[in-house]
């Protein structure tokens, strides 16, 4: 071969056989803000990836606890089973139609209504105000299961949430810490303590014992 020839390109690489795995449309249209979500949402959109057709319910079937499945999310959304700590935390009763309430049931409603739209899915975020005067931050991730020939037949909910305080419950908070300090009844002064040390200070003295040990 002349060192002006050029090799010859190799052969492009042939495509993948088709599989009977996992629809691939599930991987190439996520939205970016799903694909760097790395909390319990990401795991169940794994999960969800990796089902094969059929078994998409199964696979979410362990996020069961924090999630809602509605049914009908595109006509009249029902709530056809709820998890346990999501019900005992934001009130929803399996049964009961999903209500476009203020707060998370008006996001629940509307990601079921984006997902029926189009099934994929669909991550949303949203604030409540918890009675007790502390504010939740809610992060979800609504997931279409396909039921016969309805692609978002149902459409599962997977909730995460994290409690903060509000300025008012902050400011309580501070209040009862004051109350709780001022409260505390200072130790009497001891021999070689100052008053209000709790705990005894080392002397010069005594340092310099230790390090005359040291080096003898």
């Amino acid at each position: 071969m002349s060192p002006h020839t050029l090799p010859p390109a190799s052969p492009m690489p042939a495509d993948p056989p088709a599989s009977d795995g996992p629809d691939p449309l599930r991987f190439d249209r996520l939205p970016r803000s799903v694909v760097v979500e790395r909390r319990l949402t990401n795991r169940a959109l794994a999960a969800w990836q990796r089902a094969e057709d059929g078994r998409i319910a199964a696979a979410l079937a362990p996020f069961f606890d924090h999630s809602l499945i509605v049914r009908d999310p595109a006509g009249r959304p029902m709530i056809e089973c709820v998890g346990g700590p999501v019900s005992a935390r934001f009130g929803l009763i399996s049964g009961l139609p999903l209500q476009r309430d203020p707060g998370i049931g008006e996001e629940l409603v509307a990601a079921c209504e984006l997902v029926a739209l189009q099934p994929m899915p669909i991550p949303f975020e949203c604030s409540v105000n918890d009675p007790m005067g502390a504010q939740l931050m809610v992060r979800g991730l609504a997931l279409p299961i396909p039921d016969a020939s309805d692609p978002a037949a149902l459409v599962q909910l997977v909730l995460s949430w994290r409690e903060v305080l509000s300025r008012s419950a902050a400011r309580r908070l501070r209040d009862e810490l004051a109350r709780a300090f001022a409260s505390i009844t200072p130790l009497p002064p001891a021999s070689g303590r100052p008053h209000g040390e709790p705990f005894p200070r080392r002397s010069n003295r005594d340092s310099v014992r230790k390090r005359t040990e040291f080096f003898e």
